[in-house]
């Protein structure tokens, strides 16, 4: 996934004024979070291929603790605006505000409110889409949560941010030092405040900042500050699906909403699979038997015929024949001349004989090129052994072998 810091209003309207293109953090994360790669880069270098996750500038996403009226659904959403408008300079149906996080320690229920002004908003879903960047959400790292009881704090570009569950997040800029030492303190004094945990390479970082500031055993080192990845915040986006697709953007569904619909279209597909590999053998058992069935039907039919074809080819041609007036009750007619055949071929290959014909007293059998010299030797010497004349061609069309065997005897 690709997660952009987006730069602030002012940064982004002075590169467009200039002419340039404007560059920004961003980084390569894995499903779990861990960073694969990142750095600075300009917008239209930036992997498209990729699910997109856009950072606001903490500044420009005003968080409030509030404490939301008891609706639901297009009537919830309706009232938020106005429910901040004590907070905003603008007019309320300029933003788009979205409840957050529940504020477990903060007096009357209160959760977290989070407004972005609908221009903004507009501005950089447009310059994503132009890019062709595959947006997937608009969020705000200070949306991020605990993974545990204790508070978390983390250095983001040039901010410093601080969530406990009590208040709204704390953001102050890196380069106030004397402004952070103030805020932090103020923070840690509240009542019930969490111990803060930050990661070693932070922790050393705001020890020299604000030393003698920390209060004891309230901020302390960890490996990793117990704070969500950043993926999570795809789940947060500021916007909704209508709304992105309101803006010419198509937005895409996040892994979790994928896992979810997969889950059951796995389960789906197993079963279907099964089930037609249990049609398929039952199938194949079927077409067993009925095979059986013919064998032994032709076995009965023709008792002195062997099967040098499919059974099914030689009973229907028998049928034809029949059909056709042949004498049969000739010693040398058409079916006694096949039987003679299917004798003197009993060592070719099952399903040989390709088809045949009776024309002028000369029964003509086709066989596939499979049928050996030594094959057609031994069939001529059984046949003539049985005063029959006989003799091999080669089809003049098919270039196939094609042995004919003549009514009466032969001399």
């Amino acid at each position: 996934m690709l997660v952009i810091w987006w730069p602030k209003a002012l940064d982004q309207t002075r590169a467009e004024e200039e002419g340039r293109m404007i560059r920004l953090r961003y980084e390569v994360l894995a499903r779990s979070g861990d960073k694969l790669h990142g750095g600075e880069e300009a917008l239209n270098k930036l992997p498209k291929d990729l699910p997109c996750l856009v950072l606001v500038n903490p500044t420009e996403v005003g968080l409030f603790a509030v404490v939301p009226p008891k609706l639901t659904g297009n009537k919830l959403k309706e009232a938020l605006p106005f429910l901040v408008e004590p907070y905003l300079l603008n007019e309320p149906e300029e933003n788009h505000v979205s409840l957050w996080a529940n504020l477990p320690h903060h007096t009357g229920g209160a959760k977290l409110a989070a407004v972005l002004g609908k221009t903004r908003a507009r501005n950089i879903v447009s310059s994503c889409a132009q890019q062709g960047l595959k947006l997937a959400g608009l969020s705000c790292e200070t949306l991020r949560e605990r993974t545990g009881s204790e508070g978390a704090a983390w250095l983001s570009g040039q901010d410093f941010i601080l969530v406990d569950g009590i208040d709204t997040p704390l953001l102050t800029p890196t380069a106030q030092a004397a402004v952070l030492k103030v805020m932090l303190q103020r923070r840690l004094q509240q009542a019930g405040a969490p111990v803060i945990e930050l990661n070693n390479t932070d922790y050393t970082w705001l020890s020299s900042q604000v030393d003698g500031a920390m209060g004891e055993n309230k901020i302390r080192a960890s490996a990793r500050a117990p704070i969500e990845p950043l993926p999570r915040l795809l789940n947060k986006s500021l916007l909704n699906a209508d709304e992105l697709r309101k803006m010419g953007m198509r937005p895409m569904a996040n892994q979790a909403g994928l896992r979810k619909l997969l889950a059951p279209a796995v389960a789906l597909l197993t079963v279907a699979v099964v089930g037609l590999n249990v049609l398929a053998f039952k199938i194949e058992s079927a077409n067993a038997s009925i095979e059986a069935q013919i064998n032994e039907s032709y076995t009965q039919a023709l008792p002195n015929t062997p099967m040098v074809a499919d059974p099914l080819l030689l009973i229907e041609r028998e049928k034809r024949n029949l059909n056709a007036g042949l004498d049969t009750s000739n010693a040398q007619g058409a079916s006694a001349l096949l039987h003679e055949v299917g004798l003197a071929m009993e060592q070719a290959p099952f399903n040989s004989m390709v088809d045949f014909a009776w024309a002028e007293n000369t029964l003509s059998v086709r066989f596939n090129a499979n049928v050996s010299d030594d094959q057609q030797g031994a069939a001529l010497q059984k046949l003539k052994a049985r005063r029959l004349d006989a003799k091999w061609l080669i089809g003049a069309q098919s270039n196939l072998p094609v042995l004919q065997v003549k009514k009466g005897v032969a001399r």
